[in-house]
């Protein structure tokens, strides 16, 4: 019930709360029906040898950071990873297996749930029952980060709850045992520090404090750390927080170009949908075009990106430059088939301008094909970088002054991605000049200006005078770059050019 209400909804409304008890109650009911009532890890009753060794459960949560953040780096890594393009598709998984296998040759412990291995680390109540040395059990948390991150990658059947676990628990008794010999104020329990571990390592990779402390609670029956436990999960979620935005379950969403709104704003482009600046689907391209005809394609149209369509005008992908790059540049054997990506991200007419932007922004693409909300292979047009700007003017018309102001201009579904106003000073180098002989940053769109009491969208023509407010949209780096670049004053060898 927790994780629903803290990783999916990111929120403990009360008009969530009844659907999710209820089907939390009748899942609970299910199972305990089927399979009874056996813990699914068993543990003796650990408890906290003095209220010193809070301490080292701080530390502990640190070590369980960086750990946490090690797997959803890798797991990142590893999910771009593709085959060159002249290996079959099945190889990956082979590929992926082979080095998985020798892996578990030198750690078998990283290999399978982990279970009965995360059982007997929590049985050890003293340093003196452990068998595996503390750098023997940090290296298998490494290897169990490689082993889950590759499965997932291969295609293989993993998740991130059970190596989670692994990791914390490795991570846990194999600092205890680090600790011991330096530490003379009480008996430590590599078993209790696997059990903080475990629910550090999982607030980390889940990014849910409550659904870790209580999951253990869960698993194990053991309720008396109940201390270390929210002490440690609090501060691992606070630390990873501010390392990496995503937990393991929003990274592949946040890839796919779908983000989990985190509250009920309004956004100023959830109020456009997309067939109202979408763009005509125009020529397409086809899978037994070559790579010189397309390139020659994207030459006449100016785009860099377009839909591939087979002979009975069905979306089968799509073909950008960088794809034409990467197969080698403008061939005229090489077919579009063969260069273009078959696994497209599209958007429906429904859509709002926002989720497309999300999309687009989390996948680094200019451009989406629209599809049909009842066929998603007939493309009804196309929804590009301009369809933005024409989105924002459409909704800067509906709405005016203090209205604009009131509603929420950074995007929900883009964290570090800001619609961002400057203001022109009298003598900005920027004043005077024309949009097209500006070396706007590279990453960011020039959205509107605003003139005293009315807005335009600007084109190359637009001249840009002082005191315009120029918004845009881009990450923080554009921002800083187009703050610094508008306050810049003009070197004094520019004003003699002029005057000359």
């Amino acid at each position: 019930m927790l994780f629903a209400m803290e990783v999916i909804l990111g929120s403990f409304a009360i008009r969530h709360l009844n659907a999710v008890v209820i089907a939390s109650v009748g899942a609970a009911v299910t199972s305990h029906l089927l399979l009874g009532e056996e813990l699914f890890l068993t543990s003796p009753p650990h408890t906290l040898g003095s209220f010193a060794e809070l301490f080292l459960y701080v530390l502990l949560a640190v070590v369980a950071v960086a750990f946490g953040l090690l797997y959803l780096r890798v797991l990142d890594g590893t999910a771009k990873l593709k085959m060159p393009m002249r290996f079959p598709r099945w190889t990956t998984p082979i590929v992926a297996g082979i080095i998985v296998a020798a892996i578990g040759v030198f750690w078998p412990e990283s290999l399978g749930t982990g279970r009965e291995f995360l059982s007997g680390i929590l049985a050890l109540d003293s340093v003196d029952q452990v068998s595996l040395g503390a750098i023997t059990l940090l290296v298998i948390a490494v290897a169990k980060i490689v082993t889950s991150a590759l499965t997932r990658s291969g295609g293989g059947s993993a998740g991130s709850f059970m190596p989670s676990l692994v990791i914390g628990g490795s991570v846990g008794a194999g600092f205890a045992l680090l600790i011991a010999p330096l530490w003379s104020m009480s008996d430590l329990s590599p078993g209790a520090f696997a059990i903080v571990g475990m629910a550090c390592a999982l607030a980390t990779i889940a990014r849910a404090p409550m659904t870790s402390v209580i999951i253990v609670f869960e698993l194990t029956g053991n309720y008396e750390l109940v201390l270390p436990l929210m002490l440690g999960a609090a501060l691992a979620t606070y630390a990873s927080d501010r390392f990496h935005p995503d937990s393991a379950y929003t990274l592949p969403l946040r890839r796919r170009g779908i983000s989990l709104p985190r509250n009920e704003d309004i956004d100023l482009l959830d109020t456009v949908e997309v067939r109202s600046v979408m763009q005509e689907t125009g020529e397409v391209l086809r899978p037994w075009n070559t790579l010189a005809e397309a390139a020659e394609y994207f030459d006449m149209s100016s785009h860099h990106g377009a839909p591939v369509l087979n002979d009975q005008e069905q979306l089968v992908g799509m073909l950008t430059l960088s794809d034409i790059a990467d197969a080698g540049g403008p061939s005229q054997t090489l077919t579009v088939a063969a260069a273009m990506s078959p696994d497209v991200i599209t958007v429906i007419p429904d859509a709002t301008v926002s989720e497309a932007l999300s999309r687009m922004a989390s996948l680094r693409v200019g451009r989406l094909p629209v599809v049909s909300a009842v066929d998603q292979r007939d493309v009804v047009g196309m929804f590009r970088r301009e369809s933005v700007v024409k989105a924002y003017d459409s909704a800067l018309s509906m709405s005016t002054g203090r209205e604009l102001y009131r509603e929420r201009n950074r995007i929900r579904t883009q964290p570090g991605a800001d619609f961002f106003e400057v203001v022109v000073p009298a003598k900005s180098v920027v004043a005077n000049s024309l949009v097209a002989d500006i070396a706007w940053p590279p990453d960011s769109v020039l959205v509107s200006i605003r003139r005293g009491s009315s807005v335009m969208v600007p084109h190359g023509r637009t001249t840009i005078r002082a005191g315009d407010a120029i918004t845009g949209f881009g990450s923080p780096k554009a921002y800083e770059h187009l703050a610094n670049l508008v306050v810049t004053k003009p070197r004094s060898s520019d004003i003699d050019d002029t005057i000359a």
